[in-house]
Protein backbone atom coordinates (compact mmCIF):
# COMPACT_ATOMS: atom_id res chain seq x y z
CA UNK A 1 0.00 0.00 0.00
CA UNK A 2 1.51 3.32 -1.05
CA UNK A 3 -0.04 6.69 -0.27
CA UNK A 4 1.27 10.26 -0.84
CA UNK A 5 2.37 12.35 2.10
CA UNK A 6 0.30 15.16 3.54
CA UNK A 7 0.17 18.40 1.52
CA UNK A 8 3.62 17.83 0.04
CA UNK A 9 4.80 20.13 -2.73
CA UNK A 10 5.79 18.84 -6.13
CA UNK A 11 9.47 19.26 -5.32
CA UNK A 12 9.04 17.38 -2.07
CA UNK A 13 7.37 14.51 -3.89
CA UNK A 14 10.31 14.26 -6.24
CA UNK A 15 12.62 13.79 -3.26
CA UNK A 16 10.71 10.65 -2.36
CA UNK A 17 8.69 11.96 0.59
CA UNK A 18 5.99 9.34 0.22
CA UNK A 19 4.53 7.49 3.17
CA UNK A 20 4.90 3.74 2.63
CA UNK A 21 2.67 1.62 4.85
CA UNK A 22 3.32 -2.03 3.96
CA UNK A 23 0.91 -4.80 4.83
CA UNK A 24 1.78 -8.18 6.29
CA UNK A 25 3.13 -10.44 3.56
CA UNK A 26 0.78 -13.20 4.76
CA UNK A 27 -2.25 -10.94 4.34
CA UNK A 28 -4.30 -12.17 1.32
CA UNK A 29 -5.12 -8.57 0.38
CA UNK A 30 -1.41 -7.87 -0.20
CA UNK A 31 -1.49 -9.92 -3.41
CA UNK A 32 -4.70 -8.40 -4.78
CA UNK A 33 -4.77 -5.76 -7.53
CA UNK A 34 -6.69 -2.72 -6.35
CA UNK A 35 -6.43 0.99 -5.73
CA UNK A 36 -8.23 3.51 -3.53
CA UNK A 37 -8.00 7.20 -4.44
CA UNK A 38 -9.14 10.24 -2.44
CA UNK A 39 -9.32 13.70 -4.07
CA UNK A 40 -11.14 16.93 -3.18
CA UNK A 41 -13.69 16.29 -5.96
CA UNK A 42 -14.20 12.52 -5.93
CA UNK A 43 -13.03 9.22 -4.49
CA UNK A 44 -12.64 5.99 -6.42
CA UNK A 45 -12.01 2.35 -5.58
CA UNK A 46 -11.27 -0.30 -8.22
CA UNK A 47 -10.53 -4.01 -7.96
CA UNK A 48 -9.25 -6.44 -10.57
CA UNK A 49 -9.63 -10.12 -9.79
CA UNK A 50 -11.97 -13.04 -10.32
CA UNK A 51 -15.66 -13.62 -9.69
CA UNK A 52 -17.25 -16.60 -7.92
CA UNK A 53 -16.88 -18.69 -11.08
CA UNK A 54 -13.18 -17.95 -11.41
CA UNK A 55 -13.68 -15.66 -14.42
CA UNK A 56 -11.80 -12.34 -14.78
CA UNK A 57 -13.75 -9.49 -13.21
CA UNK A 58 -13.20 -5.75 -12.87
CA UNK A 59 -15.29 -3.61 -10.53
CA UNK A 60 -15.11 0.03 -9.57
CA UNK A 61 -17.23 2.46 -7.61
CA UNK A 62 -17.48 6.18 -6.90
CA UNK A 63 -20.18 5.65 -4.24
CA UNK A 64 -19.18 7.22 -0.88
CA UNK A 65 -20.51 4.27 1.16
CA UNK A 66 -18.46 1.79 -0.89
CA UNK A 67 -15.37 4.01 -0.58
CA UNK A 68 -15.85 4.18 3.19
CA UNK A 69 -16.21 0.41 3.46
CA UNK A 70 -13.04 -0.12 1.41
CA UNK A 71 -11.09 2.34 3.53
CA UNK A 72 -12.23 0.73 6.79
CA UNK A 73 -11.07 -2.64 5.45
CA UNK A 74 -7.62 -1.25 4.69
CA UNK A 75 -7.44 0.65 7.97
CA UNK A 76 -8.15 -2.49 9.98
CA UNK A 77 -5.06 -4.06 8.37
CA UNK A 78 -2.93 -1.03 9.20
CA UNK A 79 -4.05 -1.14 12.83
CA UNK A 80 -2.58 -4.62 13.15
CA UNK A 81 0.86 -3.35 12.13
CA UNK A 82 0.71 -0.33 14.51
CA UNK A 83 1.94 2.20 11.96
CA UNK A 84 2.84 5.53 13.65
CA UNK A 85 1.58 7.42 10.56
CA UNK A 86 -1.93 6.02 10.94
CA UNK A 87 -3.25 9.04 12.84
CA UNK A 88 -1.87 11.35 10.16
CA UNK A 89 -3.49 9.19 7.51
CA UNK A 90 -6.84 9.32 9.34
CA UNK A 91 -6.67 13.12 9.28
CA UNK A 92 -6.02 13.09 5.53
CA UNK A 93 -8.95 10.78 4.86
CA UNK A 94 -11.25 13.02 6.91
CA UNK A 95 -10.00 16.01 4.90
CA UNK A 96 -10.82 14.23 1.64
CA UNK A 97 -14.21 12.95 2.71
CA UNK A 98 -15.66 11.33 -0.44
CA UNK A 99 -18.43 13.52 -1.90
CA UNK A 100 -21.32 12.35 -4.06
CA UNK A 101 -19.70 12.07 -7.51
CA UNK A 102 -20.64 14.25 -10.47
CA UNK A 103 -22.44 12.00 -12.98
CA UNK A 104 -20.37 13.56 -15.79
CA UNK A 105 -17.20 12.32 -14.14
CA UNK A 106 -18.56 8.77 -13.87
CA UNK A 107 -19.71 8.90 -17.50
CA UNK A 108 -16.34 10.15 -18.74
CA UNK A 109 -14.49 7.52 -16.72
CA UNK A 110 -16.75 4.79 -18.14
CA UNK A 111 -16.26 6.02 -21.70
CA UNK A 112 -12.50 5.97 -21.29
CA UNK A 113 -12.68 2.42 -19.95
CA UNK A 114 -14.74 1.33 -22.94
CA UNK A 115 -12.34 3.13 -25.27
CA UNK A 116 -9.39 1.15 -23.90
CA UNK A 117 -11.05 -2.28 -24.01
CA UNK A 118 -8.72 -4.57 -25.98
CA UNK A 119 -10.04 -5.39 -29.42
CA UNK A 120 -11.83 -8.72 -29.54
CA UNK A 121 -11.13 -10.89 -32.60
CA UNK A 122 -14.01 -11.27 -35.05
CA UNK A 123 -15.61 -14.62 -35.77
CA UNK A 124 -13.82 -14.83 -39.14
CA UNK A 125 -10.45 -14.17 -37.51
CA UNK A 126 -11.13 -16.85 -34.92
CA UNK A 127 -11.99 -19.37 -37.64
CA UNK A 128 -8.80 -18.58 -39.54
CA UNK A 129 -6.81 -18.94 -36.36
CA UNK A 130 -8.40 -22.32 -35.77
CA UNK A 131 -7.45 -23.46 -39.28
CA UNK A 132 -3.84 -22.38 -38.78
CA UNK A 133 -3.66 -24.23 -35.48
CA UNK A 134 -5.07 -27.35 -37.08
CA UNK A 135 -2.52 -27.26 -39.89
CA UNK A 136 0.27 -27.13 -37.33
CA UNK A 137 -1.30 -29.95 -35.27
CA UNK A 138 -1.52 -27.64 -32.26
CA UNK A 139 -4.37 -26.49 -30.09
CA UNK A 140 -6.90 -29.12 -31.24
CA UNK A 141 -8.99 -28.64 -28.13
CA UNK A 142 -9.15 -24.87 -28.64
CA UNK A 143 -10.45 -25.32 -32.19
CA UNK A 144 -13.66 -26.98 -31.01
CA UNK A 145 -14.29 -24.21 -28.50
CA UNK A 146 -13.86 -21.50 -31.13
CA UNK A 147 -16.46 -22.99 -33.49
CA UNK A 148 -19.28 -21.56 -31.42
CA UNK A 149 -20.55 -18.16 -32.51
CA UNK A 150 -21.86 -17.34 -29.05
CA UNK A 151 -20.22 -14.74 -26.83
CA UNK A 152 -17.66 -16.49 -24.65
CA UNK A 153 -18.19 -16.43 -20.91
CA UNK A 154 -14.44 -15.91 -20.54
CA UNK A 155 -14.37 -12.46 -22.14
CA UNK A 156 -14.06 -9.66 -19.57
CA UNK A 157 -16.41 -7.53 -21.65
CA UNK A 158 -19.58 -8.93 -20.04
CA UNK A 159 -18.76 -8.23 -16.35
CA UNK A 160 -17.19 -4.90 -17.32
CA UNK A 161 -20.31 -3.73 -19.15
CA UNK A 162 -22.53 -4.89 -16.31
CA UNK A 163 -20.41 -2.99 -13.80
CA UNK A 164 -20.35 0.13 -15.98
CA UNK A 165 -24.10 0.19 -16.57
CA UNK A 166 -24.68 -0.20 -12.83
CA UNK A 167 -22.28 2.62 -11.94
CA UNK A 168 -23.83 4.93 -14.56
CA UNK A 169 -27.41 4.22 -13.51
CA UNK A 170 -26.74 4.82 -9.81
CA UNK A 171 -25.88 8.56 -9.97
CA UNK A 172 -28.47 9.16 -12.70
CA UNK A 173 -31.16 7.65 -10.49
CA UNK A 174 -30.09 9.94 -7.65
CA UNK A 175 -30.24 12.98 -9.93
CA UNK A 176 -33.67 12.01 -11.24
CA UNK A 177 -35.01 11.50 -7.72
CA UNK A 178 -33.75 14.91 -6.60
CA UNK A 179 -35.14 16.51 -9.77
CA UNK A 180 -38.59 15.06 -9.17
CA UNK A 181 -38.51 16.33 -5.60
CA UNK A 182 -37.72 19.81 -6.92
CA UNK A 183 -40.57 19.56 -9.44
CA UNK A 184 -43.02 19.38 -6.52
CA UNK A 185 -42.10 22.93 -5.56
CA UNK A 186 -45.03 25.15 -6.55
CA UNK A 187 -42.86 28.29 -6.57
CA UNK A 188 -40.83 27.28 -9.62
CA UNK A 189 -40.73 29.69 -12.53
CA UNK A 190 -41.79 28.36 -15.97
CA UNK A 191 -38.18 28.41 -17.16
CA UNK A 192 -36.93 26.45 -14.15
CA UNK A 193 -39.80 24.00 -14.54
CA UNK A 194 -38.91 23.41 -18.19
CA UNK A 195 -35.22 22.86 -17.39
CA UNK A 196 -36.01 20.38 -14.61
CA UNK A 197 -38.37 18.46 -16.90
CA UNK A 198 -35.60 18.21 -19.50
CA UNK A 199 -33.19 16.90 -16.85
CA UNK A 200 -35.77 14.36 -15.69
CA UNK A 201 -36.41 13.14 -19.24
CA UNK A 202 -32.72 12.92 -20.12
CA UNK A 203 -31.95 10.96 -16.93
CA UNK A 204 -34.86 8.58 -17.58
CA UNK A 205 -33.71 7.95 -21.16
CA UNK A 206 -30.15 7.19 -20.11
CA UNK A 207 -31.26 4.97 -17.22
CA UNK A 208 -33.48 3.00 -19.61
CA UNK A 209 -30.63 2.77 -22.14
CA UNK A 210 -28.21 1.43 -19.52
CA UNK A 211 -30.87 -1.01 -18.31
CA UNK A 212 -31.34 -2.29 -21.87
CA UNK A 213 -27.58 -2.80 -22.32
CA UNK A 214 -27.46 -4.61 -18.97
CA UNK A 215 -30.32 -6.93 -19.94
CA UNK A 216 -28.69 -7.57 -23.32
CA UNK A 217 -25.47 -8.66 -21.60
CA UNK A 218 -27.50 -10.99 -19.37
CA UNK A 219 -29.28 -12.60 -22.31
CA UNK A 220 -26.05 -13.10 -24.23
CA UNK A 221 -24.22 -14.33 -21.12
CA UNK A 222 -26.80 -16.97 -20.22
CA UNK A 223 -27.09 -20.30 -21.98
CA UNK A 224 -30.24 -20.16 -24.09
CA UNK A 225 -31.37 -23.66 -23.11
CA UNK A 226 -31.48 -22.83 -19.40
CA UNK A 227 -34.46 -20.49 -19.45
CA UNK A 228 -37.41 -19.83 -21.73
CA UNK A 229 -38.84 -16.32 -21.58
CA UNK A 230 -42.52 -16.25 -20.64
CA UNK A 231 -44.42 -14.68 -23.54
CA UNK A 232 -48.01 -13.54 -23.05
CA UNK A 233 -50.79 -11.87 -24.96
CA UNK A 234 -49.71 -8.24 -25.39
CA UNK A 235 -51.65 -5.18 -26.48
CA UNK A 236 -49.31 -3.47 -28.92
CA UNK A 237 -51.92 -0.72 -29.17
CA UNK A 238 -51.37 0.21 -25.50
CA UNK A 239 -47.59 -0.08 -25.80
CA UNK A 240 -47.54 2.35 -28.73
CA UNK A 241 -50.05 4.75 -27.16
CA UNK A 242 -47.90 5.05 -24.05
CA UNK A 243 -44.58 5.24 -25.89
CA UNK A 244 -45.19 7.37 -29.00
CA UNK A 245 -45.60 10.72 -27.14
CA UNK A 246 -42.35 10.01 -25.30
CA UNK A 247 -40.61 9.05 -28.54
CA UNK A 248 -41.75 12.26 -30.23
CA UNK A 249 -40.34 14.40 -27.41
CA UNK A 250 -37.13 12.43 -27.59
CA UNK A 251 -36.88 12.95 -31.37
CA UNK A 252 -37.76 16.65 -31.22
CA UNK A 253 -34.90 17.38 -28.81
CA UNK A 254 -32.47 16.05 -31.43
CA UNK A 255 -34.05 17.79 -34.43
CA UNK A 256 -35.60 14.55 -35.70
CA UNK A 257 -39.14 14.27 -37.10
CA UNK A 258 -41.10 11.17 -36.06
CA UNK A 259 -44.00 10.39 -38.41
CA UNK A 260 -46.39 7.69 -37.16
CA UNK A 261 -48.99 5.86 -39.26
CA UNK A 262 -50.78 3.32 -37.05
CA UNK A 263 -54.35 1.96 -37.41
CA UNK A 264 -56.85 2.86 -34.73
CA UNK A 265 -57.08 -0.79 -33.71
CA UNK A 266 -54.29 -3.32 -33.73
CA UNK A 267 -54.59 -7.05 -32.98
CA UNK A 268 -52.86 -8.37 -29.91
CA UNK A 269 -49.49 -10.05 -30.27
CA UNK A 270 -47.54 -12.61 -28.25
CA UNK A 271 -44.55 -11.04 -26.51
CA UNK A 272 -43.18 -9.63 -23.25
CA UNK A 273 -44.92 -6.23 -22.91
CA UNK A 274 -42.43 -4.67 -20.51
CA UNK A 275 -39.35 -5.69 -22.42
CA UNK A 276 -40.99 -4.96 -25.79
CA UNK A 277 -41.48 -1.32 -24.81
CA UNK A 278 -37.89 -1.16 -23.57
CA UNK A 279 -36.42 -2.64 -26.76
CA UNK A 280 -38.55 -0.45 -29.07
CA UNK A 281 -37.54 2.63 -27.07
CA UNK A 282 -33.91 1.54 -27.40
CA UNK A 283 -34.40 1.32 -31.17
CA UNK A 284 -35.78 4.88 -31.29
CA UNK A 285 -32.85 6.00 -29.14
CA UNK A 286 -30.45 4.37 -31.61
CA UNK A 287 -32.09 6.19 -34.53
CA UNK A 288 -32.23 9.64 -32.97
CA UNK A 289 -28.66 9.48 -31.71
CA UNK A 290 -27.29 8.35 -35.07
CA UNK A 291 -28.40 11.57 -36.82
CA UNK A 292 -25.67 14.20 -36.59
CA UNK A 293 -27.73 16.96 -38.30
CA UNK A 294 -31.31 15.87 -37.85
CA UNK A 295 -33.44 13.52 -39.89
CA UNK A 296 -36.78 11.76 -40.14
CA UNK A 297 -38.19 8.48 -38.81
CA UNK A 298 -41.36 6.93 -40.24
CA UNK A 299 -43.24 4.28 -38.26
CA UNK A 300 -45.91 2.12 -39.87
CA UNK A 301 -47.88 -0.77 -38.37
CA UNK A 302 -49.75 -3.31 -40.53
CA UNK A 303 -50.73 -6.96 -40.42
CA UNK A 304 -48.90 -9.43 -42.64
CA UNK A 305 -50.60 -12.82 -42.64
CA UNK A 306 -50.22 -14.37 -39.18
CA UNK A 307 -47.87 -11.62 -38.05
CA UNK A 308 -47.97 -7.96 -37.19
CA UNK A 309 -45.38 -5.85 -38.98
CA UNK A 310 -43.77 -2.75 -37.46
CA UNK A 311 -41.60 -0.88 -39.93
CA UNK A 312 -39.19 1.94 -39.05
CA UNK A 313 -37.77 3.88 -42.01
CA UNK A 314 -34.98 6.36 -41.30
CA UNK A 315 -33.81 9.23 -43.48
CA UNK A 316 -30.78 11.33 -42.54
CA UNK A 317 -29.93 14.77 -43.89
CA UNK A 318 -26.32 13.70 -44.43
CA UNK A 319 -24.66 10.36 -45.27
CA UNK A 320 -23.88 7.97 -42.43
CA UNK A 321 -20.28 7.16 -41.66
CA UNK A 322 -19.50 3.52 -41.03
CA UNK A 323 -20.14 2.44 -37.45
CA UNK A 324 -17.25 1.08 -35.42
CA UNK A 325 -17.50 -2.15 -33.46
CA UNK A 326 -16.81 -1.84 -29.74
CA UNK A 327 -16.43 -5.37 -28.51
CA UNK A 328 -19.06 -7.99 -29.30
CA UNK A 329 -22.10 -6.11 -28.00
CA UNK A 330 -21.81 -2.40 -28.80
CA UNK A 331 -21.38 -0.10 -31.78
CA UNK A 332 -19.83 3.37 -31.72
CA UNK A 333 -21.29 6.19 -33.86
CA UNK A 334 -18.36 8.38 -35.03
CA UNK A 335 -20.67 11.23 -36.09
CA UNK A 336 -22.37 11.63 -32.72
CA UNK A 337 -20.11 9.81 -30.24
CA UNK A 338 -23.00 7.68 -28.98
CA UNK A 339 -23.14 3.97 -28.21
CA UNK A 340 -25.79 1.44 -29.19
CA UNK A 341 -26.29 -2.31 -29.23
CA UNK A 342 -25.01 -3.90 -32.40
CA UNK A 343 -27.34 -5.48 -34.95
CA UNK A 344 -26.79 -9.10 -33.92
CA UNK A 345 -27.60 -8.36 -30.28
CA UNK A 346 -30.69 -6.34 -31.27
CA UNK A 347 -31.92 -9.21 -33.45
CA UNK A 348 -31.36 -11.61 -30.55
CA UNK A 349 -33.46 -9.39 -28.26
CA UNK A 350 -36.40 -9.45 -30.68
CA UNK A 351 -36.01 -13.22 -31.02
CA UNK A 352 -36.33 -13.52 -27.23
CA UNK A 353 -39.52 -11.44 -27.53
CA UNK A 354 -41.00 -13.99 -29.94
CA UNK A 355 -40.41 -11.83 -33.00
CA UNK A 356 -37.95 -11.26 -35.81
CA UNK A 357 -36.00 -8.21 -36.99
CA UNK A 358 -34.80 -7.61 -40.55
CA UNK A 359 -32.72 -4.64 -41.71
CA UNK A 360 -32.40 -3.28 -45.22
CA UNK A 361 -30.02 -0.51 -46.28
CA UNK A 362 -32.22 1.76 -48.36
CA UNK A 363 -29.48 4.23 -49.26
CA UNK A 364 -26.43 5.86 -47.76
CA UNK A 365 -28.85 8.20 -45.99
CA UNK A 366 -31.28 5.71 -44.48
CA UNK A 367 -32.28 2.21 -43.40
CA UNK A 368 -35.47 0.17 -43.02
CA UNK A 369 -35.95 -1.85 -39.83
CA UNK A 370 -38.86 -4.31 -40.02
CA UNK A 371 -40.11 -6.13 -36.93
CA UNK A 372 -42.45 -9.12 -37.18
CA UNK A 373 -44.41 -10.14 -34.09
CA UNK A 374 -46.68 -13.22 -33.92
CA UNK A 375 -50.40 -12.61 -33.51
CA UNK A 376 -52.13 -13.90 -30.39
CA UNK A 377 -53.92 -16.88 -31.97
CA UNK A 378 -50.50 -18.36 -32.86
CA UNK A 379 -49.23 -18.28 -29.28
CA UNK A 380 -49.15 -22.04 -28.73
CA UNK A 381 -47.56 -22.65 -32.13
CA UNK A 382 -44.80 -20.08 -31.53
CA UNK A 383 -44.00 -21.50 -28.10
CA UNK A 384 -43.65 -25.01 -29.50
CA UNK A 385 -41.42 -23.72 -32.31
CA UNK A 386 -39.15 -21.85 -29.86
CA UNK A 387 -38.91 -24.93 -27.63
CA UNK A 388 -37.95 -27.04 -30.65
CA UNK A 389 -35.28 -24.53 -31.72
CA UNK A 390 -33.84 -24.38 -28.19
CA UNK A 391 -33.73 -28.19 -27.94
CA UNK A 392 -31.87 -28.36 -31.27
CA UNK A 393 -29.30 -25.85 -29.99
Amino acid sequence: LQLPGACGSQSASKKGKIAELPLFTEDPIATEQFYLVFTPHFALIAVLGEDSLGLPAFQFSFAPEVIQQGWLTLRSRLCLTHHPQLSQLDALVRHFSPPIPDYRLVTQFSRLLLHHIPSIPTEEAEKQKSIDLKQNNQGKNRINLQKSGEISDETPEIPLLQALTHEIRTPLTTIRTMTRLLLRNKELTPQMLKLLEVIDQECSEQIDRMELIFRATELNHQHQDLKTRHLVSTSLQEVLQQSIPRWKKQAKRRNVILDVVVPQKLPQVVSDPGMLDQVLTGLIEKFTRSFADGGQISLQATTAGHQLKLQFSTESQCPHNALKSLGKLLMFHPDTGSLSLNLDVTKHLFHELGGKLTVRQRSQHGEVFTIFLPLRHRESEIKSQKSEVRSQK
